[in-house]
């Protein structure tokens, strides 16, 4: 019969240290409450308010020691850096029937106007977007996220997709990637900051992802959601620089996702470093 009190297999994670298991985010960490409730009842909202309590950590904190060499690689600061023109800047290709179009504002709440200041004036000064004077728009308006009482904001860049030329850059397949990870027993993901804002929007081609708000008409210098064929010019740029890296067979990407993995400790750390450099 077998012992049902035996201490179950735990694998690679007997071996693995502290560092390579429990780093979950290399900006952004929580801290177990010191609170202590006993047979308390607490409201919905309180509830919600506990669950988004988030004790952001010094970065020196949340990066594994032998990272420590990399800290400026997770400097916010840097991500948000105007990029430089590169092969892979966005290019807006129209149909040969393309005539430019107008729209409409949308009206906006006092909490969307306040908003939609803050949006405008931090991408402004970054470079992201500028005034313009193009000859069409697309909307502009927010949608709710799921914290509550926050917004998003958006640009409505349907007609815009609409008679644009798609690229086919194709987007790995999910069970491909999963396949490539049969052997592997050490895992580190790593999300890359402000994804499509790494890359330009094509010179020439900026005008044609304006957007018209209440304060005025701007247009893109970078890329942002809702273009179509973002995905596209984003996949073949990730897959590009990391080249080397995924056809040596240690690295996967999807998107802004990229995924690392070896098959003991390190090895890994060997491949961490190599990524960061």
């Amino acid at each position: 019969m077998a012992d049902e009190t035996k201490e179950p297999n735990t694998g690679i994670l007997d071996k693995v240290e502290d560092d390579e298991v429990l780093i979950r985010s290399f900006i952004q960490g929580e801290e177990d409450s010191d609170e202590i409730r006993i047979n308390t009842k607490l409201s919905t909202s309180q509830v919600l308010a506990q669950a988004h309590k988030v004790k952001v950590k010094p970065l020196e904190k949340l990066l594994p020691p032998y990272l420590s060499d990399y800290m400026d690689r997770f400097e916010k600061k840097k991500a948000e850096r105007f990029p430089p023109s590169r092969p892979y800047d966005h290019a807006i290709d129209l149909k040969p029937d393309f005539k430019p179009r107008d729209c409409k504002i949308y009206s906006l709440s006092p909490k969307e106007q306040i908003e939609q200041d803050k949006f405008l004036d931090e991408n402004l000064q970054k470079g992201y977007i500028q005034p313009s004077k193009s000859p069409m728009a697309s909307p502009f308006f927010f949608v709710a996220k799921k914290e509550a009482g926050a917004l998003q904001p958006c640009q409505d860049y349907q007609d815009l997709n609409n008679r644009t030329i798609k690229n086919r850059y194709p987007l790995p397949l999910v069970t491909d990637l999963v396949d490539k990870l049969k052997m592997a027993r050490v895992f580190m993901k790593l999300d890359l900051r402000n994804g499509y804002n790494n890359i330009r929007i094509k010179d020439g081609d900026q005008w044609k992802a304006a957007f018209k708000t209440p304060r005025g008409l701007f247009k893109l210098t970078v890329m942002f959601f809702g273009l179509t064929n973002s995905p596209a010019t984003f996949q073949a740029f990730m897959n590009d620089i990391l080249k080397e890296f995924i056809d040596e067979g240690w690295c996967v990407v999807y998107m802004d996702d990229i995924l690392i993995f070896s098959d003991e400790i390190n090895l890994h750390r060997l491949h961490m470093r190599h990524i960061l450099e």
